[in-house]
């Protein structure tokens, strides 16, 4: 009768274990956050085991080191206070380094073992089972149950142990793969919101003006950038060209363009110079720039009634004058980036646009430029592109674009490509 009792209650655990294993099966199904699944799969794996404590300890790639994460049972509190282990260090240091399961049931007769936690917490580690989690044939972390409650851990807890770290081990590398694809789903949102901001500032053609032509072209190294450009036309009949650049990249560069432009736009509407256009939105940036952002810029207004044409330049790269094949670099910018200094001072430089004469804007994007070789494209070369290129600014963007291209070949696009071209013809 006793061999019976006993087989019914062999039988009775091994149902239960069978039940609680299948329960940790349907946790891993149906949770992919991280965090939860981590802290429930602890306290299962610890009741299923029959043990004082349990814990889980993920592998950092980078460091090799192994990262505790989560555990359950007596002196919780203290184990959380573990952040870190070398891999190679102490049990479970060892079972990560091997790849193998280690169960002891005199944890103190083990060279391997660190009494520290012990003595330091007043916790006694009798025996234990520590098993490596892999998935795809890497190493994702160490999980140990610690202190059978009902004496020493068998031959069969080890390989009940190895079968709920194998699920462990998937359910991990799942819910790690889900984390990551809801990263890039939302970076991905937060491009496309961005480009959809940046496009929706940005004209998509140039203004007709009688007797004058502009044409422009933009080219982002990545979804969104941070050139910018912008025509506007002014109630006293004059119109605006500006070609910029954005301290920064990607989307926080192109957020931040959607102010510049609105601000650099109101400002438009107050009226005055080119420079004093500059000027007042210098102020207005340097008083709510963060971070150090900064934004070079050309700013061009011009009055088509005379061909008289106003251009003031912060921080940004010389506009090119192009006449029947004569080239000249304007002067440097008279002063910084808008959002560095408040009390800067621009001036801007007057010309009368003759028949025939372009002005090109461009940024560091095309100078900057690099082709398969690494070889810079430079200012020069663009220069003397200039000289060669077609009399209307239609026709000579076309044919930069094209030289440009021709140039990079297939070298990958580091920053963005921007130009803008305004002639009279």
């Amino acid at each position: 009768m006793t061999s019976e009792t006993e087989l019914l209650e062999h039988f009775r655990k091994d149902n239960e274990r069978l039940r609680t294993a299948l329960k940790i099966n349907q946790l891993i199904a149906g949770e992919l956050k991280l965090g939860p699944l981590l802290k429930q799969i602890m306290e299962i794996t610890q009741s299923l085991m029959q043990a004082e404590s349990c814990s889980l300890f993920l592998h950092d790639e980078t460091s090799g080191e192994l990262v505790f994460h989560a555990c359950s049972g007596e002196k919780e509190s203290q184990l959380k206070e573990i952040c870190r282990l070398p891999k190679g260090s102490g049990i479970a240091g060892w079972a990560a380094e091997n790849l193998q399961t280690l169960r002891l049931t005199d944890v103190y007769a083990d060279p391997r073992f660190n009494s520290e936690f012990d003595r330091e917490t007043g916790f006694v580690t009798r025996n234990m089972i520590c098993t490596p989690l892999i998935a795809r044939g890497k190493l994702i972390g160490v999980s140990q149950v610690i202190n059978r409650q009902d004496g020493d851990f068998s031959k069969a807890d080890e390989r009940l142990m190895e079968s709920l770290v194998q699920m462990v081990a998937i359910a991990i590398d799942n819910a790690r793969t889900h984390e990551r694809l809801m990263e890039q789903q939302l970076l991905q949102h937060d491009h496309e919101l961005a480009k959809s901001i940046q496009e929706s500032f940005l004209p998509n053609e140039m203004p007709e003006v009688d007797g004058y032509q502009a044409a422009f072209h933009m080219n982002s190294a990545f979804e969104v950038g941070g050139d910018f450009y912008d025509t506007v036309r002014l109630p006293d009949g004059r119109f605006a060209y500006l070609i910029g650049d954005i301290s920064g990249k990607g989307v926080s560069a192109a957020m931040i363009m959607s102010t510049v432009l609105s601000d650099i736009r109101m400002e438009l509407t107050h009226g005055g110079s080119a420079a004093e256009v500059l000027n007042r939105f210098n102020l207005s940036l340097c008083k709510k720039a963060q971070n150090g952002m900064f934004v070079s810029l050309v700013l061009m207004i011009l009055n088509p009634e005379t061909g008289d044409l106003e251009i003031a330049n912060a921080g940004h790269l010389p506009p090119v004058n192009i006449l029947s094949q004569r080239i000249w670099q304007h002067d440097e910018a008279s002063g910084p980036p808008a959002g560095v200094i408040l009390d800067a001072c621009y001036d801007c430089m007057r010309l009368v646009l003759e028949p025939g004469e372009m002005v090109l804007l461009y940024t560091d994007g095309i100078t900057e430029a690099r082709n398969i070789d690494h070889e810079i494209l430079g200012a020069g070369r663009l220069l003397a592109w200039l000289g060669e290129c077609p009399d209307t600014p239609e026709m000579c963007m076309g044919y930069l674009i094209e030289r440009i291209r021709l140039f990079t070949d297939q070298a990958a696009q580091s920053d963005d490509i921007t130009l803008l071209i305004l002639g009279r013809i």
